[in-house]
C-alpha cells in the first residue's frame, strides 16, 4: 500500500466515512455507511485497518476529548485530508491513545465489510 500522500484520491472517501467514528454521536448508526464505502474500495481488510488506526485515528482522536462541545456533524473533507496528511503514522505501530475504543468499533465494522463484499461478489 502506498503512503497516504501518494494515494489521496482513493483514500479520501475512506477518511471521510471513517471520521464518523470520532464524532460526538452514536457512531454505531454509521456502521453500515462506513462498511459499504469500505467494501466498495480497492483496499483489503488489513489495509483498511491500517488506514483507520494509523491515519484517521491520529488525525481525529482529539475530537473525542474536545471540550466543551466536540464536533458531531463531521469536518469538511478538505480539512480532513490536510489533517490526515499532517498527522498520519503510516508505517508505524498503532497509536495507544484510543486504541481500545477504535478496536471495538473496528471489530464490528470488519465483519460488516466482509459480509458486504461477499454479497457484492455473490458468494
Amino acid at each position: 500500500m502506498n503512503p497516504p500522500e501518494q494515494d489521496v484520491e482513493d483514500r479520501t472517501p475512506i477518511w471521510d466515512c471513517m471520521q464518523d467514528l470520532y464524532m460526538d454521536t452514536d457512531v454505531t448508526l454509521s456502521y453500515n455507511f462506513i462498511a459499504q464505502r469500505c467494501a466498495d474500495s480497492k483496499y483489503s481488510i488489513d489495509e483498511l485497518e491500517r488506514i483507520l488506526f494509523n491515519e484517521v485515528l491520529p488525525a481525529l482522536r482529539f475530537n473525542i476529548f474536545d471540550l466543551p462541545a466536540p464536533e458531531w456533524a463531521g469536518f469538511p473533507i478538505d480539512w480532513v485530508v490536510k489533517r490526515v496528511l499532517s498527522k498520519h503514522r503510516f508505517g508505524k505501530r498503532k497509536p495507544w491513545i484510543l486504541r481500545r475504543y477504535t478496536q471495538v468499533h473496528w471489530h464490528e465494522l470488519r465483519q460488516i465489510i466482509q459480509e458486504n463484499r461477499q454479497k457484492n461478489t455473490g458468494k
